[in-house]
Formats: structure tokens, sequence, C-alpha cells
């Protein structure tokens, strides 16, 4: 009869965690949706002017350099554009509200 007691004083707390398992109180947390970046962002960079094999003239120079700065700069607006977009993204994921 003691063994009896025991076993159910035992088997009673086992009960009791099997029918918590079965409800649900919390819910299920959404993953994070990640934001995708503006595909202008992922351009590749134009390449160097072209200057052939041929001598060039002081104009053919200059306005081949002014083509290469033009190009240069948007490729670095464009890519500060995308570090600073990866910045705010990561920062909302991690729920911090400035940069």
């Amino acid at each position: 009869m003691k063994l009896s007691k025991i076993l159910m004083l035992a088997a009673l707390p086992l009960a009791l965690a099997a029918c918590s398992a079965s409800t649900k109180s919390v819910s299920p947390v959404k993953p994070p949706q990640i934001a995708r970046p503006d595909s202008a962002l992922l351009k590749a960079c134009a390449r160097p002017a072209d200057l052939g094999t041929e001598p060039l003239t002081q104009e053919q120079v200059e306005d081949l350099w002014i083509t290469d700065r033009e190009a240069l700069l948007a490729c670095y607006r464009r890519h500060l554009a995308l570090r600073n977009f990866i910045i705010d993204r990561d920062n909302a994921l991690r729920g911090e509200g400035g940069k």
C-alpha cells in the first residue's frame, strides 16, 4: 500500500507536466523579413576607358579622363548607397533605431 501511494504521488507531477505541453500559450515568432536592395545599387561599375594602342592627343586624354572620373564617382555613390542600405537594414533587424 505504501508503494502504491508513492507511485501515485510520483505519477501526478508527470501527468501535470504532460498536460502543460498541450496548451498553446506562446505564439511562434515570425522570421525576420530581409529587404533586398534595389537592383540599381547592385549594378557593376563601368570599366575604365579603352585607350587603344595609338598615341592620344591632349584633348582625347582629357575627354577619357573626364569619362573615367564620372564613372568612378557614379560607382562610388552607388556603393555608398548600398553600404548605407545594408547598415540601415541590419540595424532594423537588430531593433536599433539610429545608425
